[in-house]
C-alpha cells in the first residue's frame, strides 16, 4: 500500500498545524511509503522528547522541577514505600497499624506537595519556553519508532548533521530513543553501529522442483512462495508443496538471477558506515546467509536425507556467491572509512559465529518472551538470528549503546531485540523507508527482476566520491 505522511495525518483528522511536522518540507510529507496501516497518533513529553522542541521543553521542565525540590519529594515517597514493605514484614499488632497509618498520612502529604509544585514547575516552563510543545501530535509506527526527518535527527545529534550524503535529508526517517542517543553522545559514551541488507530479495534466487509425473514448481527462495503470475493457480509455499509432494520429487535446481547489489542494498551498508564515522563507533555488518540456509533446510525437511543434502549444497554455493558480493562492497567501504573498526558476520567465519551464538545464549535460552516470537517452530532459529544480530556490537565490543541503521521493515526486529536485552543495551533505531523500484509501485526488495537497479563498481565509487549517482 502506497501512502504518505500527509495522507496518514489526513486519514486521522489531524492538521499539520497540530503536529511537530508543521515546517516539514512537502517532498518529505509527500514521499511515497510502502507500509501497512500500523501508525498511531500521539502526543506527550516522554515519547515526544525525540523531537528537538519537545526535548528542550522537557529539559526546561526538569530544571523547574529540581528548583521546586520535586526529585527529593519523589525520593522520600519511594523511601516511605520501602519502609512500609519492611514494617509489614517485621511488625505486628497495634504498632504495625500505627506505623502504617503514619506513613500513609505522610505519603499523602508528599504526593499533594509533588503535584502542587509540579503544576508550578509546568506553568513556569511554559512561560519561559513561550508555549507547551508537548501538546503537539506526532506519528508513531508499530508502537516503536517516531516519524521525523533528518533535520530533526541532526538538530538532536549535531554530529549526524555532518553527513556528506545530501539525499538523507530528502525523505522521512523513523527513530526511537533519539533523546537517549543525544545524551549518550554528549556524555562521550561508547557506541556501536549495526545494519545491512537481507542477502537477496524477491525474484532473485528461485528453486525449481520437478516431480516424477513431469509437474514443475517454481518457488522464491526469499519468501518461500510459489512464483505464479496466474491468480487462478493455488497459492502454495515451498514447505507446503514439499509436504504434499516431497516423495515424488525427482529433481531440484537453484536459479541464481542476482547480478549484483541494488541501490538500496548499497545504501543499507553505506549509511551504517557513515553514521559510525560521524559518531566514532565500530561497525558490525551481519550477512544473514546462515539464516537463509536455516529457512531452506526447514522447507526441505520432508525430503530424504541424501536428496536434501544435495540441494542444500547447491543452495549454500549460491548464498556464498551472493555473500561475496556484499563482502566486496564492504571491503570498498572499509577502504573509504579506514578509521572505523569493522566486523562482518557471515556463515564462513566460524569463530565469529561461535561467539555470536555463545554471547546471545543467556538472552535466548529459557526466555518466555523468545518462546512466543514465532509459532512456526521450523523457522524459529532464523527469526532468533535476525533479532539477536542487532545486538552484535554489544556482544563483540561491549558497547551498551547500539545504533540500528536499517530500513523500516526491521522495526519489529529492533523492538524485540530491545525487549530481550533490556537493562544491558540501549538500541537506538534510525530507520529509512524502503525505496521504490522503477515500476513505481513496489520496493526494490519486492520488485520483479526486470526492475532491480543493480550497481556496477563504478556506480559505487562515483557515489562515494560525489555523494550521489550521476
Amino acid at each position: 500500500m502506497l501512502t504518505t505522511i500527509r495522507r496518514i495525518l489526513e486519514n486521522r483528522g489531524v492538521g499539520l498545524e497540530q503536529t511537530v511536522y508543521g515546517t516539514m518540507r512537502d517532498e518529505i510529507l509527500d514521499y511515497p511509503l510502502t507500509v501497512g496501516d500500523f501508525f498511531s497518533c500521539g502526543w506527550g513529553l516522554e515519547k515526544g522528547r525525540s523531537f528537538k522542541q519537545i526535548y528542550e521543553f522537557y529539559c526546561l521542565l526538569q530544571q523547574e522541577e529540581e528548583k521546586n525540590g520535586i526529585p527529593g519529594i519523589l525520593s522520600a515517597i519511594e523511601a516511605s514505600n520501602q519502609r512500609m514493605v519492611q514494617i509489614k514484614k517485621e511488625e505486628k499488632g497495634q504498632e504495625r497499624k500505627t506505623y502504617l497509618e503514619m506513613i500513609k498520612s505522610g505519603r499523602r502529604g508528599m504526593r499533594e506537595a509533588a503535584e502542587w509544585f509540579g503544576q508550578l514547575a509546568f506553568r513556569e516552563a511554559c512561560r519561559r519556553y513561550g508555549e507547551n510543545p508537548s501538546e503537539k501530535n506526532f506519528l508513531e509506527y508499530k508502537n516503536r519508532v517516531m516519524v521525523t526527518d533528518y533535520g530533526n535527527i541532526a538538530a538532536m545529534v549535531p554530529e549526524l548533521g555532518k553527513t556528506r550524503y545530501g539525499e538523507m535529508w530528502k525523505f522521512p526517517w523513523l527513530t526511537t530513543n533519539l533523546s537517549e542517543l543525544k545524551e549518550a553522545v554528549d556524555a562521550g559514551e561508547a557506541m556501536g553501529a549495526v545494519g545491512g541488507p537481507c542477502i537477496f530479495g524477491i525474484d532473485e534466487v528461485l528453486i525449481e522442483v520437478r516431480t516424477g509425473d513431469g509437474e514443475t514448481g517454481l518457488f522464491d527462495c526469499s519468501c518461500g512462495r510459489q512464483c505464479a503470475k496466474d491468480p487462478a493457480l493455488p497459492a502454495r509455499t515451498l514447505a507446503g508443496y514439499m509436504q504434499e509432494k516431497g516423495s515424488q520429487v525427482k529433481e531440484m535446481h537453484i536459479l541464481n538471477r542476482k547480478r549484483g547489489i541494488t541501490r538500496q542494498e548499497f545504501i543499507s551498508l553505506l549509511y551504517v558506515f557513515e553514521t559510525a564515522f560521524l559518531l566514532k563507533a565500530p561497525v558490525v555488518i551481519p550477512i544473514p546467509d546462515m539464516s537463509y540456509q536455516k529457512y531452506m533446510e526447514a522447507d526441505l525437511e520432508c525430503l530424504p536425507p541424501g536428496q536434501k543434502e544435495e540441494i542444500m549444497k547447491e543452495f549454500i554455493r549460491t548464498t556464498d556467491q551472493v555473500a561475496d558480493m556484499f563482502l566486496e562492497v564492504t571491503d570498498i567501504l572499509r577502504a573509504h572509512y579506514p578509521e572505523i573498526p569493522v566486523t562482518v558476520l557471515h556463515r564462513r567465519d566460524e569463530s565469529l559465529c561461535r561467539l555470536f551464538y555463545g554471547k546471545r545464549e543467556p538472552f535466548v535460552d529459557g526466555s518466555s518472551y523468545m518462546c512466543k516470537l514465532t509459532r512456526e517452530d521450523r523457522r524459529k532459529e532464523s527469526v532468533v538470528d535476525y533479532i539477536t544480530m542487532l545486538a552484535l556490537p554489544y556482544y563483540i565490543y561491549g558497547t551498551k549503546h547500539v545504533i540500528q541503521l536499517d530500513s523500516l521493515d526491521e522495526t519489529d526486529s529492533g523492538r524485540k531485540c530491545q525487549k530481550i536485552h533490556e537493562g544491558c543495551l540501549q538500541l537506538h533505531s534510525i530507520l529509512y523507508p524502503e525505496f521504490l523500484s522503477r515500476d513505481g509501485m513496489n520496493t526494490l526488495y519486492n520488485s520483479s527482476i526486470e526492475y532491480k537497479d543493480y550497481l556496477e563498481r563504478g556506480d559505487i565509487e562515483e557515489w562515494l566520491k560525489n555523494g550521489r549517482f550521476s
